[in-house]
C-alpha cells in the first residue's frame, strides 16, 4: 500500500534568511519531492507545518535509556520506553547502548537485537552500542567489574552471534592485552571501534588508531588527562584527522570551555554531540536504580552515591542547543553534531541526516520557541506536541 505524507509550509533550517516555505512529499518513508507545489488527487495525508521550522531528525549514537526504560533491562516495553521519550525529544534514531551482563546470560543483548529495525512506536532502533567488554579496569566508569572481560575472538563472535549482527558500534581500550587483534576484526564486520574507557597513552593511542580505530567515546570522560610530560591519547586522537569524537555537551561532563576548546580544535565535522542518556531522562529528579545499585539525577547529570557521574538526564536535542551556546556556532553547524555527522560515522549519510530528496523522511518540525513540536520517522508522525 502506498503511503504518502504531504507537509505543507514549512521552512528548512538552511534556509532560515530568507523566511521561504516550501512543501515536502513524503513516499514510502522516503522524500520525494520538496519545493511550492499542490498534490492534487494523490491519496496522502495533509501535515501542515504552520510556517515552522523543519530540522532532520537527530541520532543518538551513545544512549542508554530514557523514560524509565534501559536497554539492560532486556524487554521489549523497555526499548518501547526509550523509543518513544526520544522521539518526543526530536531524536528519530538511536543505538541503544549498553554493556555485557554474563549474570543474566546477556539475554538483554538478544533482545535488542531483535528489534533493530522493528516499529517501536517512536524513534528507530539502528543498532546497538556495546560499551565494552574489552576496556581498561581502570577507566571503567560507571561499568561494573562483571562487564569487562579480555579480548578474545570468542567473545566477539559470541557477541555478534547473540545480536544477529545488529552491533554497529563497541568502545574498546587499545591498550589491554589482544585490543590490537579484535580492533581490525571490528572493522572487517562493519562495526566502529571507538576508543574509550580506555588508560591509552598517546603511542598506545597511535597504535589503536593505527588498528582501525575511527571513532571516541565521550572525548576526555573515562580516559587519561592531557599533562605536560605525558600528553596522553587526546592528543593522538587531534593528530589523526579522519577520527570522529564524542562529546556530552552539558557543561558537567565537560566543561563549557572545555566544549568550545575541542570545537576550535577538532572543528565541527569531527565532533559528534551525544547524550549518553540515562533511564531517567524525560523523568523528575529523584532517586533510580541502574544496574542495581541506586544513583541520583539533579540537573542533568546522574551520579552514584559516591560521587561518580556515569550519564545524564539532558536530551540531545537539548545538548545541542547547549553546544552552540558554549562555541557560538549558527543552528545548522550545531546541528550537523546530532545529524549528518553521527550519520557519516555510521556510515548511513546517504539515508539520513539531511533533509533530500532520496533521504529518509526522519524530521522534526520545531515551534517559534525552538521547543520540538512534531516528529516525523520514516513518513510517519510518531510524536505531536
Amino acid at each position: 500500500m502506498n503511503r504518502s505524507l504531504f507537509i505543507r509550509n514549512c521552512r528548512p533550517y538552511d534556509l532560515v534568511a530568507t523566511e521561504r516555505t516550501v512543501d515536502i512529499l513524503v513516499t514510502e518513508g522516503a522524500i520525494s519531492k520538496i519545493g511550492r507545489f499542490e498534490v492534487g488527487n494523490r491519496r496522502c495525508q495533509v501535515f501542515d507545518a504552520g510556517d515552522r521550522l523543519i530540522i532532520p531528525g537527530l541520532i543518538d549514537i551513545h544512549v542508554h535509556g530514557a523514560g524509565g526504560g534501559d536497554t539492560s533491562h532486556g524487554s521489549i516495553e523497555a526499548l518501547q520506553k526509550v523509543s518513544t521519550t526520544l522521539a518526543r525529544k526530536g531524536i528519530t534514531s538511536f543505538l541503544a547502548t549498553t554493556i555485557t551482563r554474563p549474570e543474566i546470560e546477556n539475554r538483554h543483548l538478544r533482545i535488542a537485537g531483535e528489534l533493530v529495525g522493528q516499529d517501536l512506536g517512536g524513534a528507530n532502533l539502528i543498532g546497538l552500542h556495546l560499551e565494552g567488554p574489552f576496556i581498561s579496569s581502570q577507566r571503567r566508569g560507571g561499568i561494573p567489574l562483571t562487564g569487562i572481560e579480555q579480548p578474545s575472538r570468542d567473545t566477539l563472535d559470541f557477541l555478534i552471534e547473540i545480536t544477529q549482527g545488529t552491533v554497529r558500534m563497541m568502545t574498546i581500550a587499545p591498550e589491554v592485552d589482544g585490543a590490537s587483534d579484535i580492533i581490525p576484526d571490528l572493522v572487517k564486520q562493519g562495526i566502529v571501534a571507538s576508543l574509550g574507557h580506555s588508560d591509552a597513552d598517546y603511542n598506545e593511542t597511535q597504535q589503536g588508531i593505527a588498528a582501525g580505530i575511527s571513532h571516541v567515546t565521550h572525548l576526555f570522560n573515562a580516559m587519561r588527562p592531557i599533562h605536560h610530560r605525558e600528553p596522553g591519547p587526546v592528543p593522538a586522537i587531534l593528530e589523526a584527522p579522519n577520527v570522529t569524537v564524542q562529546l556530552i555537551s552539558d557543561g558537567i561532563h565537560l566543561h563549557e570551555k572545555m566544549v568550545r576548546y575541542i570545537y576550535e580544535q577538532f572543528g565541527g565535522g569531527r565532533c559528534v554531540c551525544i547524550s549518553d542518556g540515562m533511564l531517567s531522562m524525560g523523568l523528575p529528579d529523584g532517586i533510580y536504580s541502574y544496574y542495581g545499585q541506586e544513583f541520583k539525577t539533579e540537573g542533568g547529570a546522574a551520579r552514584y552515591s559516591d560521587g561518580t557521574l556515569i550519564g545524564t538526564t539532558c536530551s540531545l536535542y537539548e545538548l545541542m542547543h547547549r553546544f552552540m551556546g558554549f562555541v557560538g556556532c549558527s543552528l545548522p553547524e550545531a546541528l550537523d553534531t546530532v545529524t549528518k555527522n553521527p550519520a557519516r560515522v555510521l556510515n548511513i549519510d546517504n539515508r539520513k541526516g539531511t533533509i533530500e530528496v532520496g533521504r529518509d523522511a526522519d524530521l522534526v518540525v520545531l515551534d517559534d520557541d525552538y521547543t520540538v513540536w512534531a516528529t516525523i520517522v520514516n513518513g510517519r508522525i510518531v510524536y505531536k506536541g
